[in-house]
């Protein structure tokens, strides 16, 4: 494939599933036949997960996109870091693709406008982030010429839609790698779950449990500033997951926790609906704390008394992210996305 694709990729010091796959997308479009790059502010390549992709710089770009959801006029001595920043950053070609994530607000199509885009939107919840309240129609980017947007949701392909009725949208199905997050039956009485997210609902949820008592003999793990590898470790030892899901463009890590075999407890955040079945989990209303500790209180109890019960829901939780969620598929997804895109 002729086109360079430039996946212009946000850095972040600590584990982010949205910039992963923005890596992993590079990967299986390189391993295809495709020329894409991830673009960064400068080269410093992610810590916290192994990938070995092309990568590329542009400060240059990332000042005008800062400068441009900021809403920043270019005034004297903006021009001059601007014209700076150029001569240290390389010019595109003509027939590149620049694939920009939904975060960067409503005027990306302002920068370098002669260049064709594409929309990674792994979070259709963000796609009005920066935008004003009488934003101008016409200047949003779903609504001008861009190729299509890319999203990794059933949740997130229907708002774009509706929201954007003649917009190309495509899906693809994010992949687990079960190399990694491989399947244990072996689990200790650990409950781990991701601080980050809802961090309020999270100290309601686990003092409850306490003051109640609940706990004697369980461990809880929170996942914060992890390897891919050591996040794996914890899964696998765990029986339960809790998912403080908040308005998701898919939601990875239940799935991850499934593919390890934890049973899942906790909110979908609209887009966790497609994998939080009632055979292998248990959906929570998003912010009904009380349902939230019943449910784990519910959880405890049988696997004290019949831990096979929740070893057994664990493993179909496992089956069906592996045959959903795989990278076979994410692969085969991806080639065809692109394809069409560029036909």
């Amino acid at each position: 494939m002729n086109n360079k694709i430039y996946f212009v990729c946000p850095t972040n010091k600590s584990i982010s599933g949205g910039i992963k796959q923005i890596y992993r997308q590079v990967e299986v479009l390189n391993k295809n036949g495709f020329n894409a790059v991830v673009l960064l502010k400068n080269h410093i390549k992610e810590k916290w997960f192994e990938s070995n992709v092309p990568i590329e710089s542009n400060p240059y770009l990332f000042k005008k996109i800062k400068y441009s959801y900021k809403n920043k006029s270019i005034n004297f001595w903006r021009n001059l870091v601007l014209k700076y920043l150029r001569l240290k950053s390389k010019t595109f070609e003509k027939d590149s693709i620049l694939v920009f994530p939904e975060i960067y607000g409503p005027r990306i199509c302002e920068i370098e406008p002669e260049i064709k885009k594409v929309i990674f939107n792994q979070n259709c919840y963000y796609t009005f982030e920066h935008f004003q309240l009488d934003e101008n129609l016409s200047k949003i980017p779903y609504n001008q010429n861009i190729l299509a947007t890319i999203c990794v949701s059933e949740d997130s392909e229907k708002y774009l839609k509706f929201a954007f009725p003649n917009l190309p949208v495509y899906r693809i199905h994010l992949g687990i790698d079960n190399n990694v997050f491989k399947y244990s039956a072996e689990k200790k009485r650990q409950i781990a779950f991701m601080p980050r997210k809802l961090s309020e609902d999270v100290v309601q949820v686990i003092n409850i449990l306490r003051n109640r008592g609940r706990l004697e003999g369980w461990d809880f793990v929170a996942i914060d500033n992890k390897t891919e590898i050591e996040v794996a470790k914890i899964l696998r030892e765990s029986a339960i997951f809790l998912s403080f899901n908040h308005k998701e463009g898919f939601g990875l890590p239940p799935v991850e926790a499934m593919s390890c075999g934890c049973y899942v407890i906790g909110y979908a955040g609209e887009a966790g609906k497609e994998y939080l079945k009632p055979e292998f989990s248990s959906l929570i209303p998003d912010g009904n704390i009380v349902k939230f500790v019943e449910a784990v209180e519910k959880t405890i109890d049988l696997f004290e008394t019949n831990p096979m019960v929740i070893i057994d829901k664990g493993k179909k939780g496992s089956d069906f992210a592996n045959e959903n969620y795989n990278l076979k598929r994410e692969d085969a997804n991806i080639t065809s996305v692109w394809k069409n895109i560029l036909n």
